[in-house]
């Protein structure tokens, strides 16, 4: 039997983006996949209305809007949405999560499902070249060296991803999906398979991430991944302790400091996880187009 295809987006006052998004999945379903999809966007509590048609998409076969009761962020977003394909939806079907403003190339939806085919296991895109400004892909470099110097872990990639229904079981059962989509795909699922995609621009108006967003987002990161970067602080302590406690005692001293700041800080954002997951779940309001 052919697996079924839900495809998810987070959106924000991004209608019209969102408009085009669709017409080029929709084109790409018919001439490409050849068969329907089911839709689901999850309105992260948009002030303006929403700007398409459900009736120009001949290959949504269904399609539900999932509105927050009020703006979480698209990490969250996709967290809410993900919860809710898991109450219902069954074991044939396959998620592919893209963000909804055209950064996320639609043409990559077929090379996920190819690769999947191939491997029979859930799909990640690595980011390939981007088309943002300087100053942040400076930032996103930081950001990347960052996860690898206090985790070791690599992580180079966004939402853009097909899983498999059962990994998404996995992931739910890990309350850190509220926190980030990324880490936690990397620490609950033992085997992904990788492709690399291109981040393109968007298809009209600026991105909302800033400095400020980008450095909470990194924030949220390392919360998910708090528990591996408290092992690699103490192994850095050691290090530390070796090479300055007898000669330069105060460098060693804002070293320890920086370190504790960085893991108290991700306790402390992970702490309520799960009853924030649950309780913003519970207010969503579902809306069903036929």
């Amino acid at each position: 039997m052919k697996a079924k295809f839900i495809i998810l987006t987070p959106v924000y006052n991004d209608w019209k983006n969102l408009s085009k998004l669709l017409t080029n999945i929709n084109k790409l379903f018919i001439n490409k996949i050849k068969q329907k999809f089911n839709l689901i966007i999850v309105d992260d509590s948009s002030s303006e209305k929403k700007f398409f048609r459900r009736s120009k998409y001949s290959r949504i076969q269904s399609l539900k809007i999932l509105k927050n009761h009020n703006n979480l962020g698209s990490q969250r977003a996709i967290a809410i949405g993900i919860k809710y394909i898991k109450k219902t939806y069954k074991a044939n079907h396959n998620l592919i999560i893209i963000d909804s403003d055209g950064q996320d190339n639609p043409e990559g939806i077929l090379k996920l499902i190819k690769k999947f085919r191939k491997t029979n296991s859930s799909v990640v895109a690595k980011r390939g070249q981007r088309k943002e400004s300087l100053w942040f892909k400076i930032c996103y470099e930081v950001y990347c060296l960052l996860i690898y110097v206090l985790s070791f872990k690599k992580i180079r990639y966004g939402n853009f991803s097909l899983l498999r229904l059962k990994d998404i079981n996995s992931i739910l059962k890990d309350d850190n999906l509220w926190g980030a989509f990324p880490p936690t795909l990397s620490l609950n699922l033992k085997k992904i398979s990788f492709i690399t995609i291109d981040r393109d621009k968007r298809y009209s108006g600026n991105s909302k991430m800033n400095f400020l967003g980008l450095s909470y987002h990194a924030m949220k990161v390392f919360s998910v991944l708090r528990l591996k970067i408290l092992i690699v602080s103490f192994f850095y302590s050691i290090i530390l302790y070796l090479l300055f406690a007898q000669d330069n005692f105060i460098i060693f001293l804002a070293f320890i400091f920086s370190l504790f700041l960085i893991n108290f800080s991700n306790f402390i954002l992970s702490a309520r996880n799960k009853e924030n997951f649950n309780k913003n779940f519970k207010k969503i309001k579902v809306y069903n187009f036929r």
